[in-house]
């Protein structure tokens, strides 16, 4: 069975990273191949794995140039589904060719349904789309309305609990020559406005009153789209003078041992679907501190898995946190927990024989 996975970016983003766990998991009778817009790590990583890529640009006037090639792809290598990893435009382009192809339609919805794109292509989610996947229920009910159809399911991303395992790891004191004796405080995401750093940022100047030796880790980088806002963070850093107290790591491959060498991780999101990197962390049996937005009140159970906070609220994070680093006993607690809420609920065996179930169902459509 040959399926056409779409995705607007080939970047290290949590959308791609679950569509490529998605492709490479799937086994017998499927056959992926993969297609975005741009250049970008996962094609070489997609390639690495045996899947072919096409880079699909050229939008041209109502994106007809897109339309255009995908109908071009989709004939000559007679596919017999179509997924579409994300609600932006790019997906509908190449939901308009497989609709017009008459091959069937799994579209995934991972982004915010308040934001007017989304409203937007709503439309084209319910017109062109065989079967609709929601990773939360929390969008699935924001953007439908409450609406009931019988191609709608909540299929939540998957964590491969055999990979991100709890350890000991020495990378961040390595990388950066960090005291032994520091505490580290974790944020691992694109630096973008809807994560709310800002707020983070903040809370670490109090922080360090009580705490003198600890550290904030921003692992993740920037989008050009996001210069501006990266700009005001460092200016923000400056003005409260953490300049050696905020370490900024880039984009990293494999997260996995900078995340076991963190104490605590903090998602201060304005908004958030089905957070991979709350997925990993709770894996890896890491304290967490998350806003209570979107998806996250679905995994993180506040006080038993992890600390909910409200959106914007500089004090409440930095409560959190000092409560966090002053009691390991309560760390240790929330993490074991986390990660057996992990393996109960967000195994990603779970989330590719669900996906598997779907495509099969089609198939025999």
């Amino acid at each position: 069975m040959k399926i056409l996975f779409v995705n607007h970016t080939s970047s290290y983003t949590g959308d791609v990273i679950s569509c490529f766990h998605i492709m490479t998991m799937l086994g017998d009778p499927f056959r992926p191949f993969f297609a975005v817009k741009e250049e970008g790590p996962m094609i070489g990583r997609a390639e690495k794995a045996g899947i072919k890529s096409f880079i699909v640009q050229n939008r041209g006037f109502l994106g007809l140039r897109y339309i255009s090639s995908f109908l071009k792809i989709i004939k000559s290598q007679k596919f017999d589904l179509v997924h579409l990893n994300t609600l932006t435009p790019f997906c509908k382009y190449a939901g308009i060719a497989g609709f017009i192809r008459n091959v069937p339609l799994v579209w995934v919805v991972r982004e915010n349904p308040l934001i007017s794109r989304s409203r937007r292509l709503a439309f084209w989610l319910k017109l062109l789309s065989s079967k609709i996947v929601f990773v939360d229920p929390d969008t699935k009910e924001k953007l439908l309305h409450g609406e009931k159809s019988s191609k709608v399911k909540v299929i939540p991303n998957g964590v491969d609990t055999n990979y991100f395992v709890p350890s000991q790891s020495d990378f961040l004191f390595k990388r950066f020559h960090i005291e032994p004796d520091t505490k580290l405080i974790g944020y691992i995401g694109l630096i973008t406005r809807r994560k709310g750093l800002e707020y983070l940022i903040r809370s670490l100047y109090d922080i360090k009153k009580q705490y003198p030796k600890v550290k904030l880790i921003i692992i993740g980088w920037y989008t050009p789209n996001d210069s501006d806002y990266f700009a005001g963070i460092k200016a923000l850093i400056k003005e409260l003078s953490l300049e050696n107290d905020i370490l900024f790591t880039g984009v990293l491959s494999d997260i996995r041992e900078a995340l076991n060498s963190l104490d605590i991780v903090v998602l201060p999101s304005l908004e958030e679907r089905c957070s991979r990197t709350l997925l990993e962390s709770l894996s890896c049996a890491k304290a967490v501190v998350a806003t209570r937005v979107g998806g996250t009140p679905g995994i993180i159970q506040d006080g038993t898995t992890g600390i909910l906070v409200d959106p914007e609220n500089v004090r409440q994070i930095e409560q959190a946190i000092l409560k966090l680093l002053a009691n390991k006993e309560l760390r240790q607690r929330l993490g074991k927990n986390g990660r057996m809420h992990i393996e109960n609920h967000f195994g990603i065996s779970r989330n590719i024989a669900a996906m598997r179930e779907l495509y099969l169902s089609l198939r025999k459509r």
